[in-house]
């Protein structure tokens, strides 16, 4: 290259003189240019200068993602496999991603530990950082409020491992653009990819147990009716989430453990108790005119006196206590003509609790052998709160009711199983009641951590005995986590719990182990993501699912070594405290005390004493764990619904004038329930002395909605105005017919005979000796006259002698 001077004549050759501010005009003009070339070029350098690293940053930016983790397919990888990644990117900031990019990055440092596992799991920053090995652009921008599926995969090359067993950390990366820098990228998450090389010679056994208990609803125990219905339905009804469960989970090995509440449901809280059913017609009876007329109940009787049931009562039982029910719905409706006949079973049949208890219970009955049932005590009672409050005996109302013979054809097994921590003392207490109440001794439910103290170390085998040979199942905590709400979306809990399960078999993989998988009471992940779970421990080498009916005869035959740790650590989430307190407890059993005593005067009371006790058995569950507000409604709804009972037989209240020295007063006793009542106890109490009551009444029966006068003896001592207390009770004395707590009472004005009848006729005397002296006094003195001498008397003469 030549260069040409300038002419020295030419203008380049003249001397230039620039003013200060054109020198800072060009600087800054060249500045910028500088700026414009090296800004965007440092912008696509990645973090730390190393274009390879794949740790993700999260970036404060208007444009934020959420990356979900869907499946990993192969889920065991080997030499030689490529692996093929699917999830799903939503955009939740308010600007769009216009250039979406996933990143798949993998450490080749193998998890080997559950600790390990624990700490990438927990974003844990003491990992190096993981190497991009495959990547993917999305087509097209992503707007806000917009979710798209991806696929990722790994090639064979970039997965160059020879690992016998391995789990290794890997990260899900979304950015704006190629590059991997704190600004870029919008959303990551952590998981693991699984690596097996040889084949597993001594797999693990792992069982799983499914709890299905009823939700905490204050409307599934309230006064029958639609809203109840509904209640049902949503709780375990077509499409509900113990529906999607069992149709999730059909063909997997898991044991279901059933509240048996939702078999055999508990009682309505009704103010009234429920019309008797209908007789069932025989099949060869003819209906007739004369045949249909209902029999008349007996006559209602008194102790001393006659009485006379009303015949002014309707004839119609009342619709207190029947369940509303819901057709089914259709999608189309037929027109029928009018010579069409109606056939029975064109007729949608109504949705009740009944029937849709008894669909559910029939699904149960039909499950395949793999699919054992054990049930839970009824209503899942929070038996350590239970004892804590109310001591032995509440706990003991809770369990005296066993099994029906229909739920025994189902599953015999009901296991202990303790919403609170326990100790050694207290474990053992339950276990005593437990016993005492029932006759048998229950397997435990334990983690493992509370028998071993560390929530990662695993017991050989989840079969054990404690040392006075009550057997335990010691479920694994933090892998039964994975089937929480929590456990995040199905790929990533999926991916956890192969992790988990491949460092505890590599701690010892000669030895012959099981692990238990029990899900919690509430709060579990959805049917698709249990589901998942299941079946990916079907799909690998070093896990064999197993029943639990078999790990449970291990525990029955295992040594007794077992024991309660003296420290067992704080568990990793709790249900929440139990809203039970003393007071509650003695509520309770006030309750449980009127419902058994209302029984004893109900013409067949069978099916309501039942009913009234499933109902108060709810109040102690442990569903109510965390739900104080809900709890506070049960108990509510059942306090009002006996007491409303036990005032539907009453004392008319009245004012009686009872004018005699002795006779009866009539008072006149009704009955608002829909069934008979008998054995009523009426008793009389005069609170002033002026009148006493001679006998008390006999017991009473009265038909339902009926009524009875009573009369009962008494004498009249002296007059005035006397308060009778009218006291109504069954036979054992629990008042009936209270009016705002307090008992009816009489108004009767006293007059004896011997007392107003002596003040009449002296009355009337005086009246009439009244009368008498005044006409006395107005007619004045009476006037007198000569009376004439007869004609033959001689007139007298001076000097006659007589």
């Amino acid at each position: 290259m030549s260069f040409r001077r300038a002419s020295a004549h030419g203008p380049s050759a003249r001397p230039q003189h620039h003013s200060p501010v054109r020198r800072s005009l060009v600087l800054g003009q060249a500045l910028v240019a500088l700026l414009l070339v090296l800004v965007p070029a440092a912008a696509a350098l990645p973090a730390g200068g190393s274009p390879a690293s794949g740790r993700p940053v999260a970036a404060d930016r208007n444009s934020t993602a959420t990356l979900s983790l869907t499946s990993v397919t192969p889920g065991v990888l080997k030499a030689g496999s490529s692996a093929t990644i699917t999830g799903t990117i939503g955009n939740t900031g308010t600007a769009m991603i216009v250039h979406p990019v996933v990143h798949v990055s993998v450490l080749n440092d193998p998890l080997d530990t559950r600790d390990r596992v624990d700490e990438w799991g927990s974003n844990a920053q003491r990992f190096d950082d993981p190497k991009v090995v495959a990547t993917v652009a999305l087509p097209q921008a992503l707007a806000p409020r917009e979710f798209v599926a991806f696929t990722v995969t790994v090639p064979a090359a970039k997965l160059p491992y020879r690992y016998n067993l391995a789990s290794l950390p890997t990260t899900l990366t979304v950015t704006e653009g190629q590059a991997i820098t704190e600004a870029s990228t919008r959303a990551s998450v952590r998981t693991y990819l699984e690596w097996v090389g040889n084949p597993v010679a001594t797999p693990i056994q792992v069982g799983w147990v499914v709890p299905l208990t009823l939700p905490a609803d204050p409307a599934l125990f309230g006064p029958s009716g639609q809203r109840r219905t509904d209640a049902w339905r949503r709780a375990i009804g077509p499409d509900s989430p113990i529906d999607q469960t069992i149709k999730a989970l059909d063909g997997q090995p898991v044991t279901w453990l059933v509240d048996p509440s939702m078999l055999e449901p508990p009682g309505a809280t009704d103010d009234n108790v429920p019309v008797p059913p209908a007789p069932s017609p025989s099949p060869t009876s003819t209906p007739s005119p004369t045949s249909s007329t209902p029999s008349t109940p007996p006559p209602a009787t008194s102790g001393t006196g006659s009485g006379s049931p009303s015949t002014t009562g309707s004839s119609t039982a009342r619709p207190t206590g029947t369940e509303g029910t819901t057709p089914p719905s259709t999608s189309s409706s037929t027109t029928a003509s009018p010579t069409d006949e109606p056939t029975e079973d064109a007729q949608p049949q109504p949705v009740t609790v009944t029937s849709l208890s008894t669909e559910l219970r029939n699904r149960l009955a039909q499950l395949a052998p793999t699919q054992p049932v054990w049930f839970l005590p009824y209503a899942d009672p929070d038996v350590s709160a239970l004892s804590t409050a109310g001591g032995t005996s509440a706990m003991q109302q809770q369990l005296d009711r066993p099994l029906s013979p229909e739920l025994r054809a189902i599953g015999t097994t009901v296991p202990l199983w303790p919403a609170a921590e326990v100790t050694s003392t207290s474990l053992s207490g339950l276990l005593k009641t437990w016993r005492t109440t029932t006759g048998a001794v229950p397997p435990v439910l334990l983690s493992s951590r509370q028998l071993t103290g560390e929530p990662h170390r695993a017991t050989e085998n989840v079969g054990q005995r404690l040392r006075d040979g009550t057997p335990v199942l010691a479920y694994d905590e933090p892998l039964s986590d994975t089937a929480t709400t929590t456990g995040g979306d199905s790929g990533i809990r999926t991916q956890r719990f192969l992790a988990e399960t491949l460092a505890t078999y590599q701690q010892q993989p000669s030895r012959s182990r099981s692990l238990l998988m029990l899900a919690p009471r509430t709060g579990q992940a959805t049917p698709a993501q249990l589901e998942q779970l299941v079946s990916s421990s079907r799909r690998v080498p070093w896990l064999r699912p197993v029943s639990a009916n078999g790990l449970l005869t291990q525990a029955r035959s295992a040594e007794r070594s077992a024991s309660i740790a003296a420290k067992p650590g704080n568990p990793k989430a709790s249900l929440g405290p139990s809203p039970l307190t003393a007071a509650g407890v003695d509520q309770l059993r006030r309750n449980r005390n009127l419902a058994t005593d209302i029984g004893t005067i109900l013409t067949d009371s069978q099916d309501i004493s039942s009913g009234w006790d499933r109902a108060l058995d709810e109040v102690g569950s442990t569903r109510w764990r965390g739900n104080a507000t809900a709890y506070s409604k049960v108990v509510t709804g059942t306090t009002t619904g006996l007491d409303s009972i036990s005032r539907q037989v009453a004392v008319r209240r009245s004012t009686i004038n009872f004018f005699a020295s002795s006779g009866t007063l009539s008072v006149t006793v009704v009955n608002n329930l829909d069934r008979p009542v008998h054995d009523v106890q009426l008793y009389l109490r005069a609170r002033k002395p002026q009148l006493k009551i001679k006998t008390q009444p006999r017991p009473i029966s009265l038909q339902a909605g009926g009524r009875v006068t009573i009369r009962v003896p008494v004498t009249g001592l002296a007059a005035g105005q006397v308060p009778v207390d009218a006291v109504l009770q069954t036979p054992t004395g629990t008042p009936l017919g209270l009016q705002d707590g307090k008992v009816v009472q009489l108004k009767v004005n006293v007059r004896p005979t011997a007392t107003w009848l002596f003040w009449v006729l002296g009355i009337v005397a005086g009246l009439v000796f009244v009368v008498g002296l005044f006409r006395s006094l107005r007619r004045g003195p009476r006037a007198q006259t000569a009376m004439p001498l007869p004609d033959d008397v001689p007139e007298p003469h001076e000097g006659d002698d007589d």
